[in-house]
């Protein structure tokens, strides 16, 4: 089983306009709402693929209701905790031109609710072969937070996944995750130009970057590989966390970590060919996949 633990969840949102004009009114053509945020878009989609998931995230309001409810119907099982105010929003928008994002704060959290999920994390990764943290992390959380969570998860007896940014990503890396996956600008961020450097720094068994198009590179003990992805579709967002659930969904049941990367890259390119992040079809990945070419 693989536990994804979502810190700061949200309720994402894809629009789709024509054109985008500042100060008009505009009313999208197709309107995509899901369960969002990086771990639970990366649980989407590994459940799409046939893996066994739960899903740990700190919810609250009728927004932090609905994420659970969505879930729910997506038959992606979930341990739920409580947390302020509401659950943010992410929109998304799709126009002619450059995509268009907006992202909310999450509410500001105490450490009773970073210890209830400390708590819950415990418990799922006891059940798990895998915990992946992946996203951003809530105002008020600790400075150590993904070294914390990922010490949890290992204590449990469960190996560790990472996808972070910035200093939660800087923090994570101090425990030593198994596996780190971050996108190009990621990884620069830590000055961290490939994934032979970022699986240094991590002293984990492997690293991946994350290219867009260009595909993923993917660092081993015994090498470095090269993924390029079939197809580009026109739904990038959601990529990268589905090729995370890719990655783990085929390490989970035994998977080499050249199988994983195909998975992860053909995931990937599944996901670019449907609105709503981690909305993947399952056998459509694995028939993309099939079609990677590593390297």
């Amino acid at each position: 089983m693989i536990a994804f633990v979502a810190a700061s969840p949200s309720i994402d949102r894809q629009h789709e306009i024509d054109v985008l004009q500042p100060g008009t009114i505009h009313r999208p053509h197709r309107v995509v709402a899901v369960a969002g945020g990086k771990a639970l878009n990366a649980a989407r989609a590994a459940h799409s693929l046939g893996a066994d998931v739960r899903a740990v995230a700190l919810l609250g309001g009728h927004a932090g209701r609905w994420v659970a409810d969505a879930l729910a119907d997506e038959g992606v099982a979930l341990d739920a905790v409580d947390g302020p105010g509401e659950t943010r929003m992410a929109l998304s928008v799709f126009a002619e031109g450059p995509l268009t994002e907006f992202y909310e704060a999450a509410p500001e959290i105490d450490e009773e609710h970073w210890t209830a999920l400390e708590q819950a994390v415990a418990r799922a990764a006891s059940a798990a072969s895998w915990v992946a943290i992946a996203g951003s992390l809530p105002p008020g959380a600790p400075p150590d937070a993904y070294r914390r969570l990922a010490e949890v998860a290992r204590a449990s007896g469960a190996r560790v996944a990472l996808d972070a940014r910035g200093e939660g990503l800087r923090a994570g890396l101090q425990a030593r995750p198994d596996f780190v996956k971050v996108n190009t600008h990621e990884a620069a961020e830590l000055g961290y130009t490939t994934a032979a450097a970022l699986r240094t720094a991590a002293g984990g068994t492997a690293a991946a970057i994350t290219h867009g198009a260009e595909g993923m590179e993917l660092a081993t003990p015994d090498e470095t590989l090269r993924a390029q992805p079939p197809a580009r579709g026109a739904f990038p967002v959601g990529c990268g966390d589905s090729s995370l659930g890719g990655f783990l969904t085929a390490l989970d049941v035994g998977g080499s970590w050249t199988a994983a990367l195909a998975l992860a890259t053909g995931a990937a390119a599944a996901n670019a060919e449907v609105p709503g992040a981690g909305r993947l079809d399952g056998r459509r990945a694995a028939a993309l996949a099939r079609q990677v070419r590593v390297f």
